[in-house]
């Protein structure tokens, strides 16, 4: 298997092509390509990192290729974590949003190498920002559905810990999947809500949860402020802190935006989810999680079934409630997209 890494030397590119180098999936005579850019710090990291890697991993008999060339991102799988820099700050809170038009503009220049090498791509697992932008295009680009997005995965597993953590129960033994926008649109899916494989009782659900949308905004807008503004006076620690009396739908959206502040970024649980999706697309049998892809409700996170021959959305996993939310999700994020292509393509 051949597995390519764009934009290997970046922060969260490191921690996901270790992962991949360590993994179980990679075995003796596989490909590591660790991908950088010629310009700056990242053509003597992938350098660097092949030589380590391929010391640490020697009794693996994995071959670790760095390289500078874009057109080296093909294989069984290519996973793009290609992103320009980001404003990050421990005094100030991320916002996504800053990125979209630079990392439009890196996806739409590599459009034509994804296009190129389309017959010589199985799976792109898409960990850019904005991951629906990333999915919409490079889907497009290699004329394929076999492209999916980490962000719905890594939010159900962030949604997954807060309930934990309400319900004083261990992460394991619930199931819970978060979706739509991995950003400012994210959905809770609370009829997929289990605990040891039952639903949560009605009066816990009523208990944990924000009773509609505007509810939840309005609290997320209070969360936001609340935490840059402890952030900033007080530290991370108590910024963590000052969110515990919002509710788990609330905890989950602004607390990645602080561990990604504090510099630490979000690699580890982004590598996750890449070996999870990574493990879906190798198996025979369909594996059911949520990612990114290209739906019939549009660029979304939802339910899917992913396999090594297919990826089948499952919003009828849904109730109907969320797949109206879905659609809607769906409609303003097409909208979103497509305003910003044109903006950086006219």
């Amino acid at each position: 298997m051949r597995v390519a890494v764009l934009g290997a030397g970046a922060d969260v590119g490191r921690v996901i092509s270790f992962a991949l180098a360590q993994s179980d999936l990679l075995k003796a005579g596989d490909e590591l390509v660790l991908i950088g850019r010629r310009e700056g710090k990242s053509a003597f990291i992938v350098r660097g990192m092949a030589e380590d890697f391929s010391e640490a991993f020697a009794d693996k008999g994995l071959r670790v290729i760095p390289s500078l060339d874009p057109n080296e991102a093909w294989g069984d799988v290519v996973v793009v974590v290609a992103s320009a820099p980001d404003p990050a700050h421990f005094t100030r809170l991320f916002h996504r949003e800053r990125l979209a038009e630079d990392n439009c503009r890196l996806l739409v220049n590599l459009m034509p190498v994804f296009r190129a090498n389309r017959e010589r791509i199985g799976w792109v697992i898409a960990v850019t920002n904005p991951n629906e932008l990333a999915v919409w295009l490079l889907s497009e680009a290699i004329e394929s559905e076999r492209v999916v997005a980490t962000g719905a995965l890594v939010d159900s597993w962030r949604f997954r810990l807060e309930l934990a953590r309400d319900l004083n129960a261990e992460p394991c033994r619930l199931q819970a999947w978060a979706g739509g926008e991995h950003g400012p649109n994210m959905l809770f899916f609370w009829s997929t809500v289990r605990w040891e494989g039952n639903p949560l009782p009605m009066e816990v659900l009523q208990r944990l949860r924000c009773p509609n949308r505007e509810a939840l905004e309005r609290q997320k807008a209070e969360a936001f402020a609340i935490a840059e503004e402890v952030l900033g006076a007080e530290g991370l620690d108590a910024a963590y802190r000052a969110l515990r009396p919002f509710p788990p739908e609330v905890r989950t959206i602004v607390k990645s935006y602080l561990t990604h502040t504090s510099g630490a970024k979000t690699g580890g649980i982004a590598a996750q989810a890449v070996l999870h999706l990574l493990r879906a697309t190798r198996s025979e049998t369909p594996m059911l999680l949520c990612a990114q892809c290209v739906s019939p409700f549009g660029t979304v996170g939802l339910p899917v079934a992913i396999s090594r021959f297919s990826l089948t959305p499952r919003p009828e996993l849904l109730s109907d409630d969320e797949r109206q939310s879905l659609q809607q999700v769906g409609a303003e994020v097409s909208q979103k997209l497509r305003r910003l292509r044109e903006s950086v393509t006219r």
